[in-house]
């Protein structure tokens, strides 16, 4: 398994190399027919504690609005990436993207075993995974490539306090930064 480099459910990794931008739920489905992966992320939050976090932030934002996406991206055959606001006053993201081979999936975490026609995501138990269309096989959650695959992460489910006290709703910053 590569080292991931790429997780899906920090949206500014997909624009950047680091990111204080997460995601509370990342519903992530892989249409291998169509070599396309849909990532939605719900309920954006960033985690600012000072004035450099909150710079950063920012500047996450400036590449995300320009869709300055990352070098690992750029070559993929079609990318998007749209917002939209829940009812709740949640910042939600939908990232589309067509990718040229199974092999670069890797970055996401997920190897893909042409043999067994097969692709795997490594279990990290804090990622929270959950799916119905796979099983759960040693460290490795294993799906079939013959048809489409979903799943859910919610790694930020039992966050610790100290950064629960200094994450932040994204839609308030966001807003102001679309607005600049």
């Amino acid at each position: 398994m590569e080292v991931i480099k790429i997780v899906f459910f920090v949206l500014g990794v997909f624009f950047g190399e680091d990111s204080r931008i997460g995601a509370e739920k990342t519903t992530v489905t892989v249409n291998s027919k169509e070599k396309e992966v849909i990532i939605v992320q719900e309920g954006l939050f960033a985690l600012i504690k000072n004035e450099q976090d909150s710079v950063q932030v920012n500047s996450e934002l400036e590449k995300i609005i320009a869709r300055n996406w990352r070098k690992e991206i750029k070559s993929y055959p079609s990318k998007s990436c749209t917002f939209h606001t829940t009812e709740e006053g949640n910042l939600n993201a939908k990232i589309i993207l067509k990718y040229p081979s199974e092999n670069v999936l890797r970055d996401f975490a997920l190897d893909f075993n042409k043999e067994a026609k097969e692709f795997s995501l490594i279990n990290i138990p804090d990622w929270n995974v959950e799916t119905e269309d796979g099983a759960l096989k040693g460290n490795y959650w294993r799906f079939s490539a013959d048809d489409s695959f979903t799943f859910i992460v919610t790694p930020f489910k039992n966050m610790p306090d100290r950064f629960k006290s200094v994450k932040r709703s994204l839609l308030p910053i966001w807003e102001s930064e679309k607005m600049n």
